[in-house]
């Protein structure tokens, strides 16, 4: 039976932007049998060119799940409305704003930044304005603040937000997840097992929606709890050992 792999990004394909090359090439051993390789992402497609300099892929869920496409087709397109959009940048929130193939930032703070990128190891994002958000699907936002969010989360009910640092939410659509997507994937691929990878909160419906989960060993206790198989840690050869176990390899 061919195969779907998802592989989320960071904490799981890569660690400070390092893929082992163990990942890389059994990846590319995938490809070559005839399974799919889709990355499954908090990232839009123009913060990726780091990774696909790396690896070649089939497809990606994008954006948290709002946005997937593979062989070249879309599969999922579900954008943030603009009006809650304008709202929360009215609001004076240093806001990440991230369409399909652009990160930029509004309201920029550049101390949280700083915090927040450090984390991630990404790079400094562009300065956005409003009219980009007016001309421009978005499909989800970050939010990154040193204070609590409590009173901005119960204003926003039509907004899912995930804490994925001491410093940063991401935001999609409520009901929105990277497992948004894989109903279609089944679809299109019916005679497909899907395989995922994930290592955090974000993964969580990703995981359950696939017919094996696998995690990282640095997961929080809530995802390991859902997982399959508890692999190694991404630079002792995770991936690598995770799909030699299922593949028999």
């Amino acid at each position: 039976m061919s195969k779907i792999f998802l592989f989320d990004v960071d904490g799981t394909l890569s660690v400070n932007g390092i893929i082992p090359t163990s990942a890389i090439k059994i990846l590319k051993q995938l490809r070559e049998a005839g399974n799919k390789v889709l990355l499954c992402t908090g990232r839009c497609l123009g913060q990726l060119n780091d990774i696909l300099n790396k690896i070649e892929i089939d497809g990606a869920i994008l954006n948290n799940g709002a946005y997937a496409y593979v062989d070249n087709l879309v599969i999922y397109d579900n954008p943030i409305p603009t009006d809650l959009i304008l709202s929360l940048a009215q609001k004076g929130l240093c806001l990440g704003i991230l369409s399909k193939d652009c990160y930029g930032i509004i309201n920029f703070d550049a101390e949280v930044m700083a915090a927040f990128i450090k984390h991630f190891e990404l790079a400094m994002p562009e300065r956005l304005s409003l009219d980009y958000v007016k001309n421009n699907p978005i499909y989800s936002l970050g939010i990154y603040t040193f204070d609590s969010l409590v009173d901005t989360i119960n204003d926003y009910q039509d907004l899912n937000f995930i804490k994925v640092c001491d410093v940063g939410y991401d935001i999609v659509k409520k009901g929105v997840s990277k497992a948004s997507p894989i109903a279609s994937l089944k679809t299109i691929y019916p005679d497909h097992e899907i395989i995922a990878f994930g290592d955090n909160y974000n993964d969580i419906e990703m995981l359950k929606a696939s017919d094996v989960a696998i995690v990282m060993p640095t997961s929080p206790k809530k995802v390991k709890e859902i997982a399959d198989y508890i692999t190694t840690d991404v630079l002792a050869d995770g991936i690598a050992n995770a799909i030699k176990f299922y593949l028999k390899l």
